[in-house]
């Protein structure tokens, strides 16, 4: 009797490309983390990696709360879209959602109150306030929808709500590449002031940080509507 072996099926493109964007988010997230919030455990002023205004005291404590419960909210985001996870953990899922959702809110509130204190300027300072604003209100309405068993929503929404998490990372990534494309231009147009190409980049990255991962995830979503 001839046995038939039947060739194990491969991998498909958009599970195993799927994978790959996770462990990249999961990766960038950590790393952020990892590379800027431990200096702000300590509440020490001197260890602020950005401006902070002398004349309002309660400035940097604020900095402080908003970079502990969003890097908080960053680290424990990429686990809310583990499908493995979900499956085989619910519970652990419905805790990870529930740390997540009030690090976001305090970490948006606290963002608010940075954001006007910049002393970046005022496009920056807009960004910035925007981006709190659409972080808390896709979180809120996912939380809702959650509540209310709606999970298609829930889901939906909390990717949105990464979106604006995710522009920690982002951030980073701008800046560092404004900055490298800037440097040429360090003599001939900022005269050897590196500090203003750098509070040029800040700005622009304080747009960039966020706008195309709204863009980007809302193009995801509509390519992966329920139904299709």
């Amino acid at each position: 009797m001839t046995s038939v072996v039947t060739p194990a099926p491969p991998i498909s493109p958009p599970r195993r490309s799927h994978r790959v964007r996770f462990a990249l988010i999961a990766l960038f997230s950590a790393g952020i983390v990892l590379s800027f919030v431990p200096r702000y455990l300590g509440f020490d002023a001197s260890e602020a990696r950005v401006g902070i205004r002398a004349d309002v005291p309660f400035h940097y404590p604020v900095l402080a709360v908003h970079a502990i419960t969003a890097g908080l909210a960053l680290l424990l985001g990429p686990l809310q879209f583990s499908a493995r996870l979900r499956r085989r953990a619910p519970r652990v899922h419905r805790v990870v959602g529930l740390v997540y959702v009030p690090a976001v809110l305090v970490a948006g509130l606290a963002g608010m109150v940075v954001a006007v204190l910049t002393t970046s300027g005022p496009i920056a300072a807009t960004s910035f306030v925007l981006l709190d604003v659409y972080w808390l209100g896709t979180t809120i309405a996912g939380y809702r929808a959650a509540r209310a068993h709606r999970f298609r929503s829930h889901e939906r929404w909390m990717r949105r709500s990464f979106a604006g998490t995710f522009s920690a990372v982002t951030l980073r990534l701008w800046l560092g590449i404004l900055i490298a494309v800037q440097l040429p231009l360090l003599g001939p147009l900022y005269h050897g002031s590196f500090g203003h190409l750098f509070s040029t980049a800040y700005v622009a990255s304080s747009v960039l940080a966020w706008i195309p991962n709204v863009l980007v995830m809302e193009l995801y979503l509509r390519r992966h509507r329920p139904g299709r």
